[in-house]
């Protein structure tokens, strides 16, 4: 770590750790759940928008097949943890590991033994479980579940879609491509 490269890289990790505030992805904050409460949701709290950012950026320091593997792995484990809360099946430790979340992805874009897409795809679709159960959990029992979660993905595809391109423009910036896998 002794690079300005690297210099660089952990301050962007310091900044982006800096904004992770405890999780707020618990009952109690949506009065209705919508379509448009999915895409606004994860667009609402610092957790979601570090956690949810920093995959992509994670995706693209690995590079190559992790571009779309590390966010889809989270993406899918996220319908799936959905799905774990709607069918009344209890995850222990989920704001936690939510927390958690928005910190070692950070430090995994800057170790370099993390930068091997399987590595990537494990972490990303661990938290990624933990994400979906607790918006799964905190659904109200009358909402529009498949708008809610129509919305849901969609934000958290395009909040992927952003570190993806921020991860990009960072290597760029030092000179140097994605790392392959």
């Amino acid at each position: 770590m002794s690079t300005p490269s690297s210099a660089r890289l952990l301050a962007l990790a310091a900044a982006l750790s800096a904004v992770a505030l405890p999780a707020l992805a618990h009952p109690g904050h949506l009065d209705t759940a919508g379509f448009l409460d999915g895409v606004g949701h994860p667009l609402g709290g610092l957790d979601h928008l570090v956690a949810m950012v920093t995959v992509g950026v994670y995706g693209a320091t690995i590079g190559r097949r992790a571009l779309l593997a590390v966010p889809g792995a989270f993406v899918g484990m996220m319908l799936l943890g959905g799905a774990l809360a709607l069918a009344g099946i209890g995850l222990p430790l989920v704001e936690p590991m939510i927390y958690a979340s928005t910190v070692v992805l950070v430090l995994l874009c800057l170790m370099p033994m993390s930068r091997t897409a399987w590595i990537g795809v494990v972490f990303a679709g661990w938290f990624g479980l933990f994400h979906g159960f607790a918006h799964g959990a905190e659904m109200p029992a009358d909402a529009a579940a498949l708008g809610y979660a129509a919305g849901f993905l969609l934000s958290t595809i395009g909040l992927h879609a952003v570190g993806l391109g921020l991860g990009l423009a960072i290597h760029r910036l030092l000179g140097r491509g994605a790392v392959e896998a």
